[in-house]
């Protein structure tokens, strides 16, 4: 088996995708990441490849290797590249799908999906939103809502945003994993106001697919030593959850999610195998 490089149709363009196919009756795993190129992450879901699964890591439209503009990214793009992506892999393989919204931004992205579908068997995120509690992210809210108000009318304009700086606890490997990065791409930190703006959709925008429940099997990954995520903000999330749920904690810091990969992906993995036949339909809950 090996790593292949696909398009997937999207419209008038394609999705780059990097996927490692085991064959067409095994699980598949979409895998969610940082806006980068996949490529450039593929050791955080890696680990994945022992579990006899198919995986499909892609960059969104406008990002990465994959076509469009990045002056339309949104989070209606976002939840539109995954059903195109959801549509290839039911016609290819099958619709035993799940979801693992890796990193940061993977994870929230992801999140916004899964509350606008239910065509994904569960689901495993590291990071994740709670609707309007930007304060736990560190941003009072008034601040993220002006933002928004000021991105949303702004042309593609690009702003170097670097992560918080932090002096905690495995500081050294947390920080040097962004060393890494820099030198990989120097403009890793460059981001789209648009792109920025989709994050705080999610956030507090009214028309936010977030506020939509969440029906399928839930896991969280709480990280105790996280630059960006207070512990409390892990939880207000978590208790908000009305769907079968699991949280794991992991002593560590944000990046642990490419310093501890295997153990990511083996919980993941796990959760997967484990709810890979219980579906619940959105629209039977309001029946």
């Amino acid at each position: 088996m090996e790593w292949n490089h696909i398009q997937i149709p999207n419209g008038d363009t394609n999705l780059f995708c990097n996927c490692y196919v085991t064959g067409k009756s095994a699980m598949n795993i979409i895998v969610t990441h940082i806006l980068s190129k996949t490529l450039d992450v593929q050791s955080a879901y890696a680990p994945l490849t022992k579990y006899g699964v198919n995986i499909f890591a892609f960059d969104f439209s406008g990002t990465g290797k994959s076509g469009g503009d990045e002056k339309k990214f949104s989070v209606h793009s976002i939840v539109n590249d995954l059903d195109k992506l959801v549509d290839y892999i039911e016609e290819h393989y099958s619709s035993n799908i799940h979801l693992f919204g890796d990193t940061g931004i993977g994870g929230m992205f992801a999140q916004c999906y899964i509350c606008s579908t239910d065509r994904i068997k569960s689901f495993a995120q590291f990071a994740c939103v709670d609707y309007k509690n930007t304060a736990g992210m560190g941003y009072p809210y008034f601040a993220v809502k002006m933002m928004s108000w000021l991105f949303s009318r702004l042309p593609n304009f690009h702003l170097t945003i670097k992560p918080p700086k932090y002096n905690g606890y495995n500081c050294e490997q947390d920080n040097g994993f962004y060393e890494m990065l820099i030198k990989r791409n120097p403009y890793i930190f460059k981001s789209s106001t648009k792109v920025m703006n989709a994050v705080f959709e999610c956030l507090i925008s009214p028309d936010s697919p977030i506020q939509n429940s969440i029906t399928i099997p839930t896991l969280v990954f709480k990280t105790l030593h996280d630059r960006y995520f207070s512990k409390e903000y892990f939880d207000s999330y978590f208790s908000s959850l009305n769907c079968k749920k699991k949280l794991i904690e992991i002593n560590d810091v944000h990046n642990s999610y490419y310093l501890r990969c295997d153990e990511f992906c083996e919980a993941a993995y796990n959760w997967f195998s484990e709810n890979q036949e219980i579906t619940v339909s959105k629209h039977s809950l309001s029946d």
